[in-house]
C-alpha cells in the first residue's frame, strides 16, 4: 500500500480517502500538506488497490477497503484514527466508518458521493459525469477505454484541465483557470494511472454500482461539507448522509463547487475533524 505521511507527524492521526481518476497526488493539488500542519493533523494520504502505488485487488468491495485500513492502522501502530473522504472517497470512508466505528475518532466527508442504490441522489449531475459513472457499472471495457485517452491527455495539463472546467460551475471555474492548477491536476491523474487504468475503473465501478451497505446511525462525529452548486455531487447526497447520522454537522457552502469547497475550506475541515474527535 503506496501512501504520503503528511502534515503535522505529531498531531491527530486521519486518514484521507482520495477522489477519482486520483490517488494520494492529489493532496498536492489541494495543498493538504500545509493545511494539516496548520490543523495539527497528521494526514496519511493512501492510494486504493490498484491506484499509483498501491498493489491490485480484483474483485474487491468498498467493504474489503476498511479491512485494509485496519491493516494499515495496525502496522503504523494507530489504535484510533480519524477519517476524511473526499469526492468518490466517501464511499470508502464510510466503509470503514461502517466496520470499524470502534477505532474511528471523528470523520469528515467533503463532496461526497451518495450511495447509488438511491439514484434519487443524483438527480441533477453534470452529463458527462453520469455518463461515466454509467460506464463504470456497465460497460468496464469502454471506461478503461475512456481512462486510457485520459491518461494520453495528461500529456498536455494545460489542455486537459481547459476542457475539464467548461462542464464546471463557477466556483471550480476559477480554480481550473488558474495558471499554476493545470500542471498539479494532470499529475494526479497520471499518477493514479501510471501501472494501468484498472484500479481507477474499480473505483469508479463500486461508486456507481450498490455499495453493499448503508450509513447508519454512528456515535462518531461527521462533519459533512458540500458545495451548494455541486454538479458532480449534487448536495442532496449531502442532506440525505447528514439524516442518517445524528451526530453529523452539515455545511452547506453557498455557490460552492465539487473542488472548490476543499480548495477553500482544508484547514478548516481538518481542524474541526480534529477539535470533534472522540479521545
Amino acid at each position: 500500500m503506496a501512501y504520503f505521511d503528511l502534515g503535522d507527524r505529531n498531531g491527530h492521526p486521519v486518514i484521507h480517502s482520495h477522489g477519482a481518476p486520483s490517488g494520494k497526488l492529489e493532496s498536492e493539488f489541494f495543498d493538504l500538506d500545509a493545511a494539516a500542519r496548520g490543523a495539527g493533523v497528521r494526514l496519511l494520504a493512501l492510494d486504493r488497490p490498484g491506484v499509483g502505488g498501491s498493489d491490485a485487488a480484483p474483485g474487491r468491495t468498498l467493504l474489503d477497503w476498511a479491512d485494509d485500513v485496519a491493516a494499515f492502522a495496525d502496522a503504523l501502530g494507530l489504535d484510533r484514527f480519524g477519517l476524511f473522504g473526499y469526492s468518490i472517497g466517501a464511499g470508502s470512508a464510510l466503509a470503514c466508518l461502517q466496520r470499524l466505528g470502534d477505532r474511528v475518532s471523528s470523520a469528515a466527508i467533503v463532496s461526497g458521493a451518495g450511495p447509488a442504490q438511491f439514484p434519487e441522489l443524483a438527480q441533477g449531475r453534470a452529463k458527462d459525469v453520469a455518463r461515466v459513472l454509467h460506464f463504470a457499472r456497465h460497460y468496464p471495457r469502454l471506461t478503461n477505454q475512456v481512462l486510457k485517452l485520459m491518461r494520453w491527455g495528461t500529456k498536455n495539463p494545460a489542455k486537459m484541465i481547459a476542457a475539464s472546467g467548461r462542464s464546471m460551475p463557477p466556483a471550480d471555474r476559477a480554480i481550473a483557470d488558474r495558471p499554476e492548477a493545470a500542471a498539479p491536476f494532470a499529475a494526479f491523474i497520471a499518477d493514479a494511472m501510471r501501472n494501468g487504468t484498472a484500479g481507477v475503473a474499480d473505483d469508479l465501478r463500486l461508486i456507481a454500482s450498490p455499495w453493499g451497505f448503508e450509513p447508519g446511525p454512528s456515535e462518531v462525529p461527521v462533519s459533512i461539507w458540500h458545495g451548494e452548486a455541486d454538479t458532480n455531487v449534487p448536495v442532496a447526497a449531502a442532506r440525505w448522509l447528514a439524516e442518517r447520522l445524528p451526530n453529523a454537522t452539515l455545511h452547506v457552502v453557498p455557490q460552492g463547487g465539487h473542488v472548490s469547497v476543499l480548495a477553500a475550506e482544508a484547514r478548516g475541515i481538518l481542524q474541526q475533524l480534529r477539535e470533534r474527535a472522540r479521545v
